[in-house]
This record gives C-alpha cells, structure tokens and sequence, in this order.
C-alpha cells in the first residue's frame, strides 16, 4: 500500500511540475522580395512582369509551445500560396513537432506581389526555402512569454458592393450604406519585463489600394512599420480577416474608387500608418491576460477539416455537385482562430462571432476570423449577397448554402476544442 502510495504521489509531483512548465513563443521574421522581375497576382489586365519594388514583402512565424505541443502562425506578404507551398511549410513545421492541423498560414491578399506560377520558377524556389528556414528560426526563438489580448477597432475598409436603384449590385464600388467588419483583434507576446516582443493583429479588408508593376504589401506594410517603431523590439504580424467584399476606403465624389490629392503609394502609405494608430491605440494600456487554467498546461489544440461546399452549377466536365474547402481552428488559451480558404465575405465571419457571442460570454472566450488562409483563392458571398449578385457572386464556384456550412461547422469546432482536457 505504501509503495502504491509513493508511485501515486510521484506521478501527481510530475504532473504539477509539467502543467507548471510555462508557455514559450517563439517569433521569427524573413524578407520574401522577389530579387528581380516577377510576373504578379491579383490584377488581370496585368501582361508583363514586376518592374521595381516600392515596399518589400516579408513572412513572419510564430510558434507556441505548452511543454506536449506546438502551434504555429505563418503571415505571409502574397495575394495567396498554392497546395505545393502549404505542403512545404507544413512538413517543415512537423519535422519541428508542430502537427499539420496547429500550422496555420494566412496571405495577406496583396495584389502587388509575385504569382505562385511555374512562371515564376526561381521565386518558388527562394520562397520554398526561406519559409521553411523561417518555421526553424521561430523555433528556436523559443522563450518563456505572456498573451495578452484585446480588440480595437478600425475605418480603413470600406463596402465595395454598391447596389444600383434595381437591388442590383453592377460591380464593384463604394457602399457606405453596408457595414463593415470594424474590429481589430490584437494578440501580444510578452517577455518577462512585459516589454512587447510581438503583436499580432487583423483586418477584413483588400490590400488593393495601389496598382502597377512594383512589389508592394499595399497598407499592411505601413501598419506593421507604424507598430513597429511604438513598440521597441516588437515583430507585427499582419493575417488577413474575411475580407472578400471590403476594400481601402478612397472614395471619389462620382462614388468610384480612386484617389484624390495623392496616388496610390501616399494612400496606402497613410491607410497603413492609419491602422497601425488604431492597433496602438488600443494596445497601449493593459490588456486581458491570456491565461492558462490552474495546475494544468497552457491549451494548445488544433482542428482542421475539408468542407464539402455546394456548386453554384455543375460542369458537365465535372460533375461533382461540391467543392471542398479548408476550415481550421487554432486554441491558444481562451482564444480562438478560426482559419477559412479563400475571399470570404465579411457577413460569414461576424456570423460566426455573432452565433459564438453568447457561448463566448460563458466561457470567456475570445473569437477570431481570418480568411484567405491556407492555399488557394476563389469568393465564398455569404447567402443574402446571391439575389444582389455583383462581382463576388459571379467570380464565385459554390451556391448560397456555403455560408450555413462554414458557420455551423466553424462554431462546432469551437466548441469541440474548449471541450478538449
């Protein structure tokens, strides 16, 4: 009996000194600019390649780790990767102890930047091995950190299906008169002296304010340079929200989207800088502590799944009636992400927040929505957008019932992460 004791006790020692273990994060930064002329993604009237770069891109990693597990971010200055680049990162994420499902990667859909085609053969390569380099350099940044948490808010984007006297929406233009997804979710990384060494912050909106042939990250490369310079020491993370049917608010008086008093790479420069205020507005007090339950490890906890989306039609070419989509969450603490392939309107993801709200409140839980994630691209409207039509109804592949796929899925999986011990 003594001896079954003893075991007991040393069992439960061990145990209370591996939930103890802190939470370490590690952080990483690599510059992706293409070293001479690329043919770009994003605008189709495009023809020839790259002929300069006004800003240059960059890819950031953070990883964190409880003790048993990792998970990783990866943030990446393009209009979007394909399943060749998500392999490569994810099985360099693996090799690291970060299982597929806890590897999210998130495009920041700038549409100054390099296309992901056999065109552009020698960036593939560069771009290859220095995201796979990156998810060892965050690694083995490793160290002990605090999360703290809060959501700012933010008017850079603006409505872009504007609907005509007949309901219609014609193409794509300023709607003030539809909302917006104003939040700013804003994670920091903190060190022992609290000092920020990290923050990871989002916004639903295209990052098309400037056009042409220079590599540029379009606002998120002010943002992140605004934060920067506030917070010393500090690496900004960028991800992209559901963003699909919101663009940079400049608006002309003939309700078009255009400049007015400056070009494009003044607007983007002072949309980036404008957001990068409202980041450092709401993150200059302190914020609500992430925390870890007591005597247990701090949760970290990944699921990703391959929807099944319905066809807007069916090509006799292809007569599958769906289209598979990738849906992940990522449980860092209280916190949620949920990652989600391709343009998504924004009504997709304030549902989601909306349908989790009271659950939230519960719990105390935190929700976040970042679309253009994975690989891939291609619009997913949320349903009251199909009788409107306009651009992203007609660009899209899947029919009106995505949306309650994607919501009813995306809240299931949260909750069958919190309910994870």
């Amino acid at each position: 009996m003594r001896a079954c004791f003893t075991a007991t006790a040393a069992l439960l020692a061990a145990s209370t000194l591996l939930a103890a273990e802190p939470l370490k994060v590690g952080v990483a930064t690599v510059d992706i600019t293409p070293t001479g002329p690329v043919f770009m993604h994003g605008y189709a009237g495009r023809k020839s390649p790259s002929t300069g770069v006004f800003k240059n891109l960059s890819a950031s990693c953070v990883v964190f780790d409880n003790g048993r597990t990792r998970a990783g971010i990866m943030a990446i200055d393009v209009c979007y990767i394909g399943t060749q680049q998500l392999a490569g990162i994810r099985e360099a994420a693996e090799k690291l102890g970060i299982p597929p499902q806890q590897m999210m990667v998130n495009s920041s859909h700038t549409h100054c930047g390099p296309s992901f085609s056999s065109k552009n053969a020698d960036y593939l390569n560069l771009f290859g091995a220095r995201t796979s380099n990156l998810v060892a350099a965050a690694v083995a940044d490793l160290k002990d950190a605090t999360l703290d948490y809060t959501v700012g808010q933010s008017l850079v984007g603006l409505n872009r299906r504007q609907v005509g006297k007949d309901g219609k929406v014609a193409g794509i233009a300023p709607e003030p008169r539809k909302r917006i997804d104003v939040e700013v979710p804003i994670l920091r990384v903190l060190d022992g002296t609290n000092a920020v060494r990290s923050l990871l912050f989002s916004y639903a909106c295209h990052p098309v304010t400037m056009g042409g042939y220079e590599i540029s990250p379009d606002y998120p490369g002010p943002a992140r340079e605004w934060i920067a310079a506030a917070f010393t020491n500090c690496q900004p993370v960028f991800l992209q929200g559901f963003g699909g049917d919101v663009r940079p608010r400049i608006a002309t008086a003939n309700g078009k989207f255009g400049y007015v008093l400056v070009d494009g790479k003044q607007m983007l420069t002072e949309l980036g800088h404008q957001l990068g205020r409202d980041v450092v507005s709401a993150a200059c007090v302190p914020l609500q502590t992430i925390a870890a339950p007591p005597n247990r490890p701090f949760p970290l906890a990944g699921v990703s799944e391959k929807l099944p989306l319905p066809l807007k039609a069916i090509h006799p070419k292809n007569p599958k009636p769906t289209r598979e989509m990738e849906l992940a969450v990522l449980r860092i603490g209280d916190l949620y992400m949920v990652f989600g392939q391709g343009e998504l309107c924004l009504e997709i993801g304030m549902r989601i927040k909306r349908e989790l709200a009271d659950w939230s409140k519960r719990t105390r839980a935190h929700i976040w929505t970042c679309g253009y994630s994975h690989w891939g691209g291609g619009y997913i409207p949320h349903a009251a957008a199909y009788p409107e039509g306009g651009y992203e109804v007609n660009s899209s592949g899947v029919g009106p019932g995505a949306e309650a796929i994607i919501v009813r899925r995306a809240v299931a999986m949260v909750k069958a992460l919190q309910s994870k011990k």
